[in-house]
Formats: C-alpha cells, sequence, structure tokens
C-alpha cells in the first residue's frame, strides 16, 4: 500500500533546495510509476494539468507518455465538455474512471482520440477547487481495460500528492514576484541581512526593506524564514 507519494522534504540542511511545482508533479508520476511497476502493472500515459489563474486556461505541469494532440484535447476540449467535467467535478478528488461512467465508451473523445491513441482504460481526478472552478487535474491512461480494481488505490493516492503541488503552482502564479523580488528572496534564504542585501544590488536599505514588504505580502508570509521557505517550495531559490 503506497502510504506516501511525495516524501517529506523535512527541514534539514536542503530546505532551501529547489524544487519547483513542475519538478514535485514529475516526482510523483515517477514514484507512481514505480509503485506500479512493483504491483506489477503500469501506466502508459499520465499528466498533471492546472489551472492558470490569469487566463483560465488549463496547462500542463507534468506530462508522461501523451503526445502533443492528446494532451492538447485533455488540456482544451476536456476541460470544455461539461458533462463528463462536470462528473469529475462532483467526485470532488476521487478517481473517476472510463468504467465508473455509463456509456463512456461511445463518446467521441473515446473513439476518436482516446482508443486510436492505444488507451483501453483510464482515470481522471479533481486535484483542487477554488470556488467552484476546478484548480488542477490528474489524468492517467492504460492500455489494459482490466486494471482498475488494482490501480484505483494508487491513483488516489498519486493524487492527494498532486493537489499539492498543483496549490503551489497555483499560488506561485498568483504571487508575481518581480525579478528584484526574487533575488532579494535567494539572498534572504541565503542568510545576507539588509545591509549585505543592499550591498550586493547596489540599492539602499530603505529599498531593500521595501522589498522584503512586498515580498512578505505577496507571499502571504510575515518573516524572512516564512518567505524563504515559500520560495524554496516554489522552487524559486537558486542553489
Amino acid at each position: 500500500m503506497m502510504t506516501s507519494v511525495l516524501p517529506d522534504r523535512g527541514a534539514g540542511p536542503d530546505m532551501f533546495a529547489p524544487r519547483s511545482p513542475a519538478a514535485g508533479a514529475y516526482g510523483i508520476l515517477g514514484l507512481c510509476a514505480e509503485e506500479l511497476r512493483a504491483r506489477g502493472l503500469a501506466y502508459s500515459a499520465a499528466a498533471v494539468t492546472y489551472r492558470d489563474p490569469s487566463s483560465g486556461r488549463h496547462r500542463a505541469l507534468a506530462s508522461s507518455g501523451y503526445d502533443a494532440r492528446v494532451l492538447e484535447f485533455l488540456l482544451d476540449d476536456f476541460v470544455a465538455d461539461r458533462n463528463l467535467f462536470g462528473i469529475i467535478r462532483e467526485a470532488s478528488g476521487v478517481p473517476v474512471f472510463w468504467q465508473d461512467v455509463p456509456r463512456f465508451e461511445q463518446v467521441e473523445m473515446v473513439t476518436d482520440v482516446l482508443r486510436p491513441s492505444g488507451y483501453a482504460e483510464g482515470a481522471s481526478v479533481a486535484l483542487g477547487f477554488s470556488g467552484r472552478e476546478v484548480t488542477g487535474l490528474l489524468h492517467m491512461s492504460f492500455a489494459d481495460s482490466g486494471v482498475v480494481d488494482r490501480v484505483r488505490e494508487v491513483v488516489a493516492a498519486s493524487s492527494a500528492a498532486c493537489s499539492r503541488v498543483v496549490g503551489d503552482q497555483v499560488a506561485l502564479d498568483r504571487v508575481h514576484l518581480s525579478p528584484r523580488e526574487i533575488q532579494v528572496l535567494q539572498l534572504v534564504a541565503r542568510g545576507a541581512g539588509n545591509v549585505e542585501i543592499a550591498e550586493e544590488l547596489f540599492v539602499s536599505r530603505r529599498t531593500v526593506a521595501t522589498h522584503l514588504e512586498n515580498i512578505f505580502v505577496k507571499t502571504g508570509t510575515n518573516s524572512r524564514v516564512q518567505a524563504a521557505v515559500r520560495a524554496a517550495k516554489w522552487g524559486l531559490i537558486e542553489s
């Protein structure tokens, strides 16, 4: 039984090591593949997508196995299908497989896109919500139609981990830190004080203080350590 898909990074010496939401998503898909292999199973393709808060469009955070045509379909036509997408939304984080949807194998997305691409079964999971909007999705496709009972638990565990990295990506997109603010954060994470940051960036200490105030507001933090931890979680801090 897969109890932890994404290991806890803890607060050790590498707590500021960069790991972007995309890197986290790829890591989860890799761990999912390992867990399935341990059970003598495999997915043919998988993708983690998120809803860009500025455009409202879904974008790929991580993708493995899907060709460009199928991935574009998942990002556009799939989320535009009110009936199917409504089922995914109402399932609220529970994986929905083809077999869970009456007559799903007769719909055009299966006959025209998924089956011709070699998939016999698949699952989609809503990864979070902002109001009524789904903030992200995990898609997973399989070549064998008889695997549902054996993979459902793994897909559910993977989706729980994916929801966290999707939340990080959505939060990062909403923050809009300037390049200078990112530089300040990187120096803060290295332990630099305001005087050192001012000297490094050739700005006044007052300017550094203003940048830090803006960073705290944008990241929803109230200390240098909290802001640095948040930036590390988002993959903004260089090694």
